[in-house]
């Protein structure tokens, strides 16, 4: 007993370190201003009525782009205005509760606080996740996983009570789960990841009809009501005006050889190492996990590899993104190597806990001596190759402010050329999210050029041009 205490003692003190080293490695954050996709997002957001915004965040079937996103760009700006800080601050206060869950999660289902401190070192701090750490663009992954996995957590401690959820508890994760639908299409997998659970934890007396129904009416009721609840909000996404499969990057295209290409790509991804796996390495690594779970009788394992298979699912037919997209489903390699050790662990020690406590120290001593030095170099490069692309954002509103410091309401802004040549509309987000005016136009010469529309620039109150790498005011036009 002296020993268990001893080694819950030890897993806090190690979980605070953990924790220290996390915000250590991702402090630079703070210092982060906002990048390409920020200006777009932010943009979107402001120049639709708040009631469309909020409509959607409980219309959850709509299509609508992301509304739990919107609500994140949406409130922190008209409370503090174009400051990147705050958006910081608050990613990575969400970054700090997600922490917190990978711990909670993994110890629900592996009952082990030091699987669940290996998680943290393998999964909760990993450079293939860089843009969530300095980025405000990838919200939509960080608010996913906050609101996923504590619908999950909850549900979990629910049931860890012995009985079945009440309607209102079970209202409570459900409006949980509608959130991180809200956040971001990844979130379908929950209905499968308590499907998973109960399945597991508390399967079917029989395969017999009568016993699968009263089965599904109450340990899987939440799972099934939620998977109805998928159906609508795919069909809303799917068919609806703003349709995201209308987007080529979004479009699927469905089949088998895509589907085992991307599980590799992401564990690639995790991983973060340079390294090719087929699609039939990528199979049997599946079998000889579900063949270890199997060996083991451990149940977190077999949830780890189910929830693998299925967890790459919506993101396996459409092109490929980087790490930070499979932040959520990456939480079943987590329980998966942290039920394997702790697996390893116990047979290897028996009964002799004192022996399992030293040598769970040593091990995560030895993991984090082995990782600390390429966490911190790769964070590194990420921070900096982030920081790299915004600080051309940062130069361009320097340079625009400095020119006009206080431009009337509802200005007109002409830009005789695009910055750096770049044929996109950044520079257009950025100043009237800058001047937070949005009366403010701002057109573009080169969007008029492609239109054969001829344009006086007298007629304007500004006009702007791109001259030796920098933007210059053009006077008596």
């Amino acid at each position: 007993m002296r020993a268990d205490k001893l080694g819950r003692a030890l897993a806090f003190v190690a979980g605070l370190a953990l924790y220290a080293w996390f915000v250590w490695l991702i402090r630079p954050g703070l210092a982060s201003w906002f990048d390409a996709d920020d200006l777009m997002n932010l943009h979107f957001y402001w120049i639709r009525p708040w009631s469309a915004l909020l409509k959607a965040n409980l219309a959850f079937w709509s299509s609508y782009y992301r509304p739990a996103g919107g609500l994140f760009y949406r409130s922190i700006y008209a409370l503090w205005g174009f400051h990147p800080l705050p958006f910081h601050i608050a990613a990575m206060a969400l970054l700090s509760v997600n922490f917190a869950l990978l711990a909670l999660v993994v110890w629900q289902l592996t009952g082990s606080r030091w699987g669940a401190l290996v998680a943290l070192l393998l999964v909760g701090i990993n450079p293939s996740f860089g843009p969530v750490y300095f980025e405000t663009a990838t919200i939509y992954d960080v608010l996913a996983f906050t609101f996923f996995w504590s619908a999950f957590a909850l549900y979990l401690r629910f049931r860890r009570a012995g009985r079945l959820p009440s309607w209102g508890r079970l209202a409570l994760v459900f409006g949980l789960f509608v959130a991180a639908l809200d956040a971001k299409e990844i979130s379908v997998l929950l209905p499968v990841a308590v499907a998973l659970y109960e399945s597991l934890w508390h399967p079917p007396a029989s395969w017999k009809p009568a016993e699968l129904c009263r089965w599904t009416w109450h340990e899987g009721r939440f799972a099934a009501i939620a998977g109805l609840a998928n159906i609508v909000y795919i069909i809303g996404k799917r068919y609806g005006p703003d349709s995201l499969w209308q987007v080529g990057a979004y479009r699927p295209h469905y089949s088998a050889g895509a589907y085992f290409q991307s599980l590799s790509h992401y564990l690639c991804q995790l991983i973060y190492r340079p390294v090719t796996i087929s699609s039939w390495q990528i199979a049997g690594l599946l079998v000889a996990m579900l063949a270890v779970a199997t060996i083991a009788r451990r149940r977190c394992l077999v949830w780890g590899v189910g929830f693998i298979v299925v967890g790459v699912l919506p993101l396996a037919f459409i092109a490929p993104r980087i790490g930070f997209a499979y932040l959520v489903p990456s939480v079943g390699w987590a329980v998966y190597v942290s039920g394997l050790l702790e697996w390893l662990l116990e047979s290897l020690t028996g009964r002799r806990v004192r022996l399992r406590n030293a040598l769970r120290v040593v091990l995560l001593a030895a993991l984090f001596l082995a990782l600390a030095h390429w966490q911190r170099k790769h964070m590194g490069m990420q921070e900096r190759a982030v920081h790299e692309g915004q600080a051309r954002y940062r130069r361009y509103s320097e340079q625009i402010h400095a020119l006009i410091p206080a431009p009337r309401k509802g200005a007109r802004i002409l830009l005789l050329s695009d910055a750096e040549g770049r044929d996109d509309y950044d520079v257009y987000f950025l100043m009237r999210l800058y001047y937070g005016d949005p009366k403010l136009e701002v057109q573009r010469m080169t969007v008029w050029r492609g239109q054969h529309v001829k344009v006086d620039p007298s007629t304007y109150d500004y006009v702007l041009d791109w001259v030796d790498s920098r933007f210059v005011l053009v006077p008596n036009l």
